[in-house]
């Protein structure tokens, strides 16, 4: 039976001299997997080209039941690729993206509303002239909003460190490893009112960025470090 779905790229590595294995979360099937023959030849239709990572797609393929490698038929790019591959910031925010994504989403069965999230977020980095620094604190929020873990805000002047074990606000600070300082604990609340909210200082972004990242840590057992930030960190402030 033939398949035809839009899809993410969520990983892609070579495999041999000439192929590829690709994973693709699917918008009809979820994660699926991809064995891509002679993707690094000079006449090939479906070069390694086309499965940057987060890179959108349509693509067809046969779906045999029990097969766990599946043969594309036919693959073209949906977004804009030109527009992000040269642009250093939103290459990193994609990066970063996908390492995240890659780990929450690598046996991940279909889901409609995170695959129609995450097609938003990667075409609204194309749109940026200019990315915002907070754009990543925006997209985990609202991504956690989907994983089912959103922080809750009860934060007041009696409640003002967040506890990333507890997710809410509370009266002090208990464990200096997952709580988070009050500073900090303010302006996540004021994002959780409000994800588009600016963030004046860089210092404040970057502590929140971390705290958030290890937030989903805590709350997502496939994640653990992520080597994107840093570069994603130097990046956004350069």
């Amino acid at each position: 039976m033939n398949i035809t779905t839009s899809g993410i790229v969520i990983h892609s590595t070579k495999y041999a001299d000439t192929s590829l294995i690709v994973k693709i979360f699917t918008e009809a099937q979820g994660t699926q997997s991809f064995i891509i023959k002679g993707a690094f030849g000079k006449k090939s239709r479906m070069r390694a080209s086309l499965f940057t990572p987060m890179a959108l797609v349509n693509i067809t393929y046969n779906d045999h039941a029990g097969d766990r490698l599946k043969f594309l038929k036919e693959v073209s790019r949906t977004d804009s690729a030109a527009n992000i591959t040269f642009d250093p910031v939103k290459s990193a925010l994609l990066l970063f993206y996908n390492e995240l994504i890659y780990k929450i989403l690598y046996d991940a069965g279909p889901d409609t509303v995170l695959f129609h999230f995450l097609e938003s977020e990667v075409m609204k980095i194309g749109y940026f002239d200019q990315c915002p620094a907070d754009l990543p604190l925006r997209f985990l929020i609202r991504l956690s909003i989907i994983l089912g873990f959103l922080p809750e805000n009860n934060y007041s002047s009696e409640n003002p460190y967040f506890s990333l074990a507890d997710c809410r606000f509370q009266p002090h600070c208990f464990d200096e490893r997952n709580d988070v300082p009050a500073a900090e604990s303010q302006y996540l609340s004021l994002l959780l009112k409000d994800d588009e909210c600016p963030i004046p200082s860089r210092q404040t972004r970057n502590n929140l960025l971390h705290y958030m990242i290890e937030y989903f840590k805590l709350h997502n057992e496939q994640l653990k470090e992520l080597e994107s930030v840093d570069i994603l960190s130097i990046v956004l402030h350069s």
